[in-house]
């Protein structure tokens, strides 16, 4: 047989049926774990009053001081006019001071295509940037960027009070009624290392503006506001979420929503987990028991192969240099998986993975028929000392840059850009759908009409799965 062809489906090896179940099981535990993407909190006033009244100094929480914001005066360059929370709908000082503030703000921009775009129909905030303004206010002191490093950065939880998260104040936003609101978007990163943003709510009587964080098919509202002025409570509330989730704010239908947003940058300590802090119980992590099981049972995958596993949440990996910076911001349920399977000693990569995918191929790679001769069956990568247990249609490529070609191809000339990229497809089984994808190739294509074409890769952790026999007690933590 002619060893540059494709094996037969007959003289393929059929997957166990455990095999398949287990590898479907563990994506729907994997996905279940992304729900947390997003958290938030209050600092309540009322709360701080009745501790006082127990005299108990120790719960009293320092946002009963009140938070001052001040910022660069229109009228004269050397007047800095101030404005203090939380703001009384009935004191006419502190309304005089917010119409100031309105006066002082610009019209809010949103990013599209690379550039500053200007829409009140999609986008109606005003702003201040950051260099205009100061504020009293420190999430570090109220224990919020605390309670972001142990939800939604879980790298970050180092030890000897290292945080692993830098917050960095972007702007102010007010949201005025009766038409207040930002259409739902997604946020452009400012940097590869930063994961998320963080917005606080300064207390100021509104109704309406509600901020709705979505997530892989997930919801989370954040209501800030009050059904009228009696029952509004002066408190700090707060909510922090991934980069890559959609979000909106609703239409503010009374008074003022007003925010400070904070841009989250992943900032490393000792407690990185990706090089297996022992600050960690890994036997905390559920998903560690999981895997752990699995891979105890002699016919799950006895004979090894590759699993592999698309991340969960959205990075900017091809802009990253190289797979350390990647793994260094690893979100949430991400991060639990690559800690979990590197824990348990088996080898991992993470790469990226291009979609090649075409009409003219998928005909072929659906019912394993051998490729045309022009294709080189080499891609479907033959040669491993492991049985291949699912045939994909996929290259496996480094992390880090995009790539153009300078040839121009025709759609069965693959071979002659793929080099490029990567040189082998590799067979695998995936225990998860792809969810987010970026531009990683594109080249020119001929025809009836010359254009670009663009390819997409997703991030991947790839684990190498040993036989059974050669397994023994994996996870050991001592």
């Amino acid at each position: 047989m002619d060893s540059n062809q494709p094996s037969s489906p007959e003289s393929s090896r059929v997957l166990p049926d455990y095999t398949s179940t287990i590898a479907q099981q563990l994506g729907i535990f994997i996905k279940g774990k992304c729900a947390t993407f997003a958290c938030g909190g209050a600092s309540d006033a009322e709360e701080q009053s009745d501790a006082e009244e127990q005299n108990n100094a120790e719960a009293v929480n320092s946002t009963q001081t009140p938070v001052v914001l001040r910022w660069d005066s229109q009228q004269a360059q050397t007047v800095t006019s101030r404005l203090s929370f939380p703001l009384d709908p009935q004191d006419e000082t502190g309304a005089m001071a917010l119409a100031q503030l309105m006066d002082a703000c610009q019209p809010a921009s949103f990013g599209h295509n690379g550039e500053a775009v200007l829409d009140e129909s999609y986008c109606k905030p005003t702003k201040m940037d950051r260099s205009a303004l100061c504020v009293d206010f420190f999430p570090y002191e109220e224990g919020i960027i605390d309670t972001i490093a142990q939800m939604l950065l879980p790298n970050s939880s180092g030890y000897e009070g290292i945080t692993g998260i830098y917050a960095e104040l972007y702007n102010l936003n007010i949201y005025a009624a009766p038409s207040g609101f930002f259409k739902s978007h997604v946020d452009t990163p400012r940097s590869s290392a930063q994961f998320g943003s963080l917005v606080v709510s300064l207390p100021c009587y509104h109704t309406g503006g509600q901020l709705v964080v979505q997530h892989a098919g997930n919801s989370q509202t954040f209501d800030w506001g009050s059904d009228d002025q009696e029952s509004f409570k002066p408190c700090i509330k707060w909510a922090a979420f991934y980069s890559d989730c959609e979000h909106e704010v609703l239409e503010v239908t009374n008074g003022h929503r007003i925010t400070l947003t904070y841009n989250l940058y992943h900032s490393p300590g000792v407690g990185n987990m990706t090089d297996y802090s022992e600050a960690l119980e890994m036997t905390s992590i559920p998903l560690f028991h999981h895997v752990q099981d699995m891979l105890k049972k002699s016919d799950f995958m006895p004979d090894g192969g590759q699993l592999d596993i698309y991340y969960q949440h959205y990075y900017a990996h091809t802009h990253c240099n190289n797979a350390e910076a990647f793994l260094a911001i690893l979100k949430g349920s991400d991060m639990a998986v690559y800690t979990v399977f590197k824990a348990l000693n088996l080898n991992l990569e993470v790469r990226a993975i291009l979609d090649i995918t075409t009409d003219e191929f998928q005909n072929y790679l659906d019912t394993e028929e051998a490729l045309p001769q022009e294709h080189k069956p080499d891609y479907l990568y033959e040669d491993t000392p492991w049985p291949p247990l699912f045939r994909t249609h996929s290259v496996v490529g480094e992390l880090g840059g995009r790539w153009c070609c300078d040839v121009v191809v025709e759609e069965h000339e693959m071979d002659k850009f793929v080099q490029f990229w990567s040189d082998d497809y590799r067979m695998v089984e995936w225990v998860n759908e792809p969810q987010c994808l970026e531009i990683d190739m594109y080249h020119a294509t001929y025809g009836n009409q010359p254009g670009i074409r663009y390819m997409y890769s997703h991030a991947a952790i790839l684990v190498a799965v040993p036989p059974a026999s050669e397994r023994g007690v994996l996870g050991s933590t001592e």
